[in-house]
């Protein structure tokens, strides 16, 4: 049914999703509190590099929106 429609897997459209969200995070467009997210300077690329917050579990980390999503942007 997904191929007959041309949907990409639900994984692809989750990630999508995150990083959009992240995106919009990042510039301003949807406000969180600043304590989640740690800016890494940086002389290449963009700028806007995340520090991933640290984790001691796998669940948080590949459950968790910034851990997952800052790991699927880099």
């Amino acid at each position: 049914m997904l191929q007959q429609l041309g949907w990409p897997p639900l994984q692809e459209r989750r990630a999508h999703a995150k990083v959009t969200m992240m995106y919009r995070i990042a510039n301003g467009i949807v406000e969180v509190p600043s304590s989640n997210l740690t800016v890494i300077s940086s002389a290449r690329g963009h700028g806007l590099h995340y520090l991933v917050p640290f984790a001691r579990t796998q669940c948080y980390q590949r459950t968790f929106f910034f851990p997952d999503t800052i790991r699927i942007g880099s």
